[in-house]
This record gives C-alpha cells, structure tokens and sequence, in this order.
C-alpha cells in the first residue's frame, strides 16, 4: 500500500475522522458520554459508516429490558453529540422486543432537513438571473441553511492561475481537500525510462497544477513535461528546471529555481518578446508536443528536427503523466443543458430535494467534516490518488493490505464495479470520496477505470495498461466506511466499499412542459385512446411472474414488460433493454405516457425501468417481484434518474 507522497522520502499521514473511536467517545454537549447517559446494555456492534451515497450515521442498539429509557427523557427529543471532530444528531429509534435501537445523524444534514418547501427558482438561459442546478442546490439550499460550510462544487470554482510557489503549495493542499485532480500515489510513472521519485512525482504534479490554472491544453501539458524530463530530469539534474540562463534569456523576470515561476515562463513566454506555449498553441493548433517544446525552449540541439530529436523521445512517456494527473479512468462528461426550474417540492425537506438533484444528473451529494460535495463521479475519479493499492506490495510494509481482504464479484459479460476491502481500523487512511487504485487484481483491474478516452480519441491501450495482459491500475471511488465503536480492539476492522465511477447523465427535461408545447397530436383526442389501450393491456399481465430476458406472453423481464406494452400499441418498433431506453423516444415526463429508467449502474440488481400511464405506475420485477401496479413514494420515483416519453404523450 503506497501513502500520499508529498517532498523527498516523506509520506503525509491522514486519518479519518472517527475510525479509531469508541462508543465511550461520544459526548453530549456539556461534556458528558452517550454511552453513560444510555445505561443499559449496548449490544454489539455499534457502528460508524461515513458515505458518499446519502448521510453519515451512527447506530447503535441498547437492550432495556425495564423500559426505563423508553420512559425517559433523552430519548423523547432531540439531542447532539459529538464524536472526533464529527457532529451527529439523534433522529430517532426503532423498537423490537426490549431492543431500542439508535441512529445519530450527521448533524449538518439534520439541520438541513429542518428546512422544507416550496421553493423554486426558474433559470433564464443566457442573462445574468442564470442559475444553474449546482448553484441552487448549492447556493440557494446549502449556504442558506448552512452559512459557515464549505462548498466542493467544480461548477462553481473559479480556479486563480498559479504565480508562485506559494500559490501552488496552497493549491496543493487545496487538491487534496477538495479531491481535485493530480498524481499523489500514482504509480507506474517514469523519466527517462526510471520509475519516478517521489520528489520527481511531487514536482510533476505542481507543474501540471500550474498548467490547468491556466486552462492549458493536453498538448501544452504534455510538451511541459517532456521540457522538464528533458532539461532538468525533473528537478534531478538542476533545479534550474527548465534551464533558464541569463545569456539566452535575458529578459526573465521571474526565479528560474522556483518550479511554478519557470512552468509560467514556458506556459506564457519567458519575455515580452518570446513565444510562450499557450500561444504558440493557438497559432498552431495541430503541433506536436515535441513542436511545442522545441518553439519555447528554442533548444539547439533540437534545432535540425524541429524538437523531435530530442523532446520527441519524452512525448508518450510525458502523457502518461497527464493522463495519470487528469485521472486515469474517470471518462469524459456530456454537456449537460439546464432546465427552466429548480424546486423543493411542498412536502420535501431541503435534504431531499440535494438528494433528488444529485441523483437526477448521476452526481453525488454528501459530507465530510465541514466540507459539502456536491460533484460528478468522473470528477472525483480525476482527483488525487490517496491509496495505490498493488497485488504485489511488500507483506513487511506495515500498512500492507494482504490480498486475502480485497474481495469482489466478476461475471464474464459485466466489468467489476465494486470492491470491499476489510482491513484494522488503524490501517485505512483515505476519507469518503477519495480515489483508490487496484493493481494486479485481474478483472477488477481491467476495462472502465483505465485512462479516460478524450473526444475524438479511439480506444485502444492506453499508458495506463499493461499491453500484454490488458490489466491496469483501475481507479475507484471510496464510496463508504463502516467500523465498529467497541471498545475490544481485537474486533475493530473497517469494511470500506470502493466503487468504479459512473457517468453523469444529460439533465432530464424541464417539469414545467405544459401540453401546449407538443409538437404533436398525440395529446388529446387518438393520444388518449391509444394511452388508455396502453393502460388496459398492462393491467391484463398483472401476476405474471418474473423471467429474466423474457417478453411475454407467459412471463417478462423488467425491460421485456415496458417493451411488450409499448410495441403492443405500435410505438415501439422493437424490444429495448433498461440502457436502451435511456434514449428512447424524447427526454422528460410526458403528459400521458413516462418510461422511468434506473440505467448505467452495472449492477443487475439496482437497474430497473417501470412505465407510468395516466398516472398508474406498471412494472415487473422491482418491489413488485412479478408484474404489478405498485406504490413508488416521490422519493423512491426520482431515483429512477432518466425520464422518457414517446413523441407527443
């Protein structure tokens, strides 16, 4: 297991907050201890988990055979409690028997959930009164609950361009509370054909941190460090890093030896008068790297091949470098459009309505610390590895993760998307939300999670693969940690849940289309008729069972019930499965007609597509088990996160 490196020979240590705690260490306000306020007997196991899926959470369960706490006070209204750094707030109990059973919640979503609807905001495309879905979960729900938190939203960031060095430690540590992008414990990096130092990893990424303040493209960030490998080795042969003399460059204002200062030298020009990259881009658009280089550095010994002799060399070796910072594996987002309206709904609390947005696009929304995230998977896959984790690390290493404790499942026809890894407490160190890679583990090793295809790129192996065996250094996200708050140190093992990204998805149509903007007939009149004949041959398959691939007559999949009914009345031509009708027909709810779609998680027991006509939801499988009308609450609908309808319904 390879910690976060940062200077020479020296690994940061970061915990996470609450993994190593016990029951007996949460407090109340005023000083005194849960578990004494409790009395009775706390059953095992009392648990911590902090997630990027929803709310942090401690539960715990007492055994109160007199009913006394029952009876009491504390239980009967709201207390809070703190426990390492976190605050949690009690939310409720279930009782089973003399089983009283506890759940604190993490108490900035509790306070969020004091805050309840309607409210909306309409978003007016192309004026200054533009808000945009992050701003209003952000901004209009977040900041006006919770004033003093700290927002992680890439949408709302405006990175300041990096001058110094002061700048870019700042920004440095900034990355890594913020999981943006870079290289922390990447492994697999070279210079000039040598495994990487971790200095020289060190230097790499403040390079490229400088790069991408200033909107620098991949050719501009590749031709930098092939100048850096080139002219200093990355700091190892001079830290006159991009060998910057007096006598040629008489003109630079800044320090040749501060490593931020030299990368805005190369990147704008190291005088007035010269060419910097980021210009001589533009003017050249199709250069290569090794072009690029050799137009800046002006290097004499590549003078006869234009940078090629000697920058050329460094090109692939120096992509490895940015694809690694720009995170390996974590795909290319889709324009997302904004829709007309954002809203808390008359019954929803704030919390919710964060959840729905989130999980409309396929983003995430969550805690940690003070910290709120409100971000796609792609984006938290692009940000700096925490963990690099190898089949082949030394068993001597005290922070060893012995292969026997990472687990998953792998079916031949599914890449693997989810990994459990059970190590001692006191071992673990990156927090919720951080990236973590897997090296040697075969499947789950392999495929999406490798280097991002960029627009335009075909697929292929990238630097990032083993040509050989196809495996590589896939990426995850740490998705959840659950440890137990006993007191037994023998038993403390965190469970950590790591998950692959997925993509985001294109905003879903605005809620507020009214039946005059049909573009079509359908609504009304034959719309009806055909909608209600739609209606009528549903009902009729009512308990048939569930027979997965399967379209009718005596049973139906998910995908082959919706497929069946809609080609029954002629407006689907063939059958689709739960992908397929992620595209299907035209994005939003429809005013007759609604395929809701649970599509691109990978895992067949969580994709799920029902169809709603004339308000009736129809599904088979799902909470159902065969085909059914069910009773889906407005919460349990929006997390079906893709809304489609057939032309005009």
């Amino acid at each position: 297991m390879t910690p976060v490196a940062v200077g020479r020979a020296r690994a940061v240590e970061r915990r996470v907050q609450g993994a190593q705690s016990r029951l007996s260490d949460v407090t109340l306000r005023g000083g005194k201890k849960l578990a004494i306020e409790l009395g009775g007997s706390i059953l095992p196991t009392p648990t911590l988990t902090r997630t990027t899926t929803g709310s942090s959470r401690v539960k715990l369960t007492v055994f109160d055979p007199k009913l006394r706490l029952l009876r009491g006070s504390l239980l009967g209204k709201r207390f809070e409690a703190d426990l390492d750094g976190l605050g949690f707030r009690y939310m409720g109990l279930s009782k089973k028997g003399l089983n009283l059973s506890l759940t604190l919640e993490d108490r900035l979503v509790a306070r969020l959930r004091e805050f309840t609807g309607p409210k909306q905001v309409y978003a007016r495309r192309n004026t200054p009164q533009e808000v945009t879905r992050a701003e209003f979960a952000c901004l209009s729900l977040v900041r006006e609950a919770l004033p003093d938190v700290e927002i992680v939203c890439p949408e709302l960031h405006v990175q300041q361009p990096i001058a110094s060095s002061a700048d870019g430690a700042r920004a440095h540590e900034a990355a890594r509370d913020r999981r943006e992008r870079g290289l922390g414990a990447t492994k697999g990096l070279t210079v000039k054909g040598n495994e990487a130092e971790p200095e020289q990893i060190e230097a790499g990424e403040r390079a490229l941190r400088t790069a991408a303040s200033y909107d620098a493209p991949e050719a501009v960030q590749v031709a930098l460090i092939a100048a850096l490998m080139e002219e200093s080795e990355m700091g190892e042969l001079s830290r006159n890093w991009l060998q910057i003399e007096p006598e040629s460059v008489s003109g630079f204002k800044g320090n040749p030896n501060a490593l931020e200062e030299a990368v805005v030298g190369f990147l704008k020009g190291y005088e007035s008068t010269s060419t910097g990259a980021l210009a001589y881009y533009r003017a050249h658009p199709g250069a290569e790297p090794y072009e690029i280089a050799q137009a800046v550095q002006r290097s004499g010994a590549g003078a006869s091949t234009n940078g090629e002799g000697n920058y050329g060399p460094r090109v692939e070796e120096s992509r490895a470098w940015v694809e690694a910072f720009d995170g390996a594996g974590a795909g290319e987002a889709d324009e997302i459009k904004k829709p007309r309206l954002w809203k808390v709904g008359k019954n929803e609390d704030y919390w919710e309505a964060i959840q729905r947005l989130a999980k409309e696009v396929n983003w995430r929304a969550f805690f940690v610390g003070n910290r709120f995230f409100f971000i796609d998977e792609y984006e938290l896959a692009r940000g700096v590895v925490r963990l690099a984790i190898s089949i082949d690390d030394d068993p001597e290493d005290p922070n060893y993760i012995s292969p026997a404790n990472v687990d998953f499942d792998y079916n031949v026809n599914k890449p693997v998307t989810e990994v459990t890894i059970k190590v001692p407490v006191n071992q673990w160190q990156p927090p919720p939300g951080s990236v973590v890679t897997l090296e040697g583990y075969g499947p789950a090793s392999i495929g999406f999670g490798d280097a991002p295809l960029r627009r335009g790129q075909q697929i292929g192996l990238s630097s990032n693969r083993n040509a050989a065996t196809g495996e590589g250094r896939a990426r995850y996200i740490v998705t959840s940690i659950s440890v137990p708050l006993t007191e037994d140190p023998a038993s403390r093992e965190a469970t950590i849940k790591l998950t692959k990204p997925t993509a985001p998805l294109p905003e879903p149509a605005s809620e507020t289309r009214s039946v005059a903007d049909s573009d079509s007939g359908a609504v009304g009149g034959a719309g009806e008729e055909k909608a209600q004949e739609l209606h009528d041959w549903l009902e009729r398959q009512i308990g048939k069972p569930y027979i997965w691939g399967a379209v009718g007559p005596k049973g139906y999949d998910c995908s082959g019930y919706v497929s069946a009914g809609l080609m029954e009345v002629d407006l689907l031509d063939e059958r689709l499965t739960t992908s397929g009708f992620t595209s299907w027909g035209e994005a939003g709810e429809g005013e007759l007609i609604t395929v809701h779609d649970k599509a691109g998680t990978g895992d067949p027991h969580t994709e799920h597509v029902v169809i709603e006509v004339l308000g009736d939801i129809f599904e088979c499988g799902g909470i159902s088990g065969g085909v059914g009308k069910p009773n889906y609450s407005a919460a349990e609908l929006a997390e079906f996160s893709t809304k489609r309808h057939p032309k005009g319904y």
